[in-house]
């Protein structure tokens, strides 16, 4: 995963927000897996266990973490791009962290695809909104606090 420590970055200041963070396996970690089996297998299990926490009832929405790669402004990778279409058809919000790829724009547009340009702000705020409604009482609290995985 080319932006883990970003991600890992960008999930710690979620928390700060009160904002639960999931995030994928380290698909870098398939390089200890040895040869091309071993690795697609892994490979497969990582992703079905990612799409399953996307598509989990207690996920409101993703957050991919898009930076420029491979001369790509906000590059947005195969994978990630079939988790933004598998939260888009279970009716999940979307957000993208720094901006839409020219490649993508108008799948993600149509989509209603957040540009957070930059900021976790907008998506903290909408988290509390839709995950922590006022109440009278706290103690279900922990019921109401949903996941968010970043991409």
């Amino acid at each position: 995963m080319a932006f883990a420590a970003h991600m890992e970055r960008v999930a710690r200041h979620l928390a700060d927000y009160g904002v639960l963070a999931v995030l994928p396996d380290d698909k870098d970690m398939a390089a200890e897996m040895g040869g091309q089996v071993g690795y697609e297998q892994f490979k497969r299990a990582v992703s079905r266990a990612h799409i399953a926490k996307v598509r989990d009832p207690r996920t409101v929405g993703i957050l991919v973490v898009n930076f420029d790669k491979r001369g790509i402004k906000s590059y947005i990778g195969p994978n990630t791009f079939a988790e933004i279409a598998i939260a888009f058809a279970d009716r999940k919000k979307v957000y993208l962290l720094n901006g839409i790829p020219g490649m993508y724009a108008d799948e993600l547009s149509a989509w209603g695809v957040t540009d957070l340009a930059g900021n976790l702000e907008q998506v903290a705020e909408q988290f509390r909104q839709t995950c922590r409604p006022e109440r009278k009482s706290d103690r279900n609290l922990g019921k109401t606090q949903l996941k968010l995985p970043l991409s």
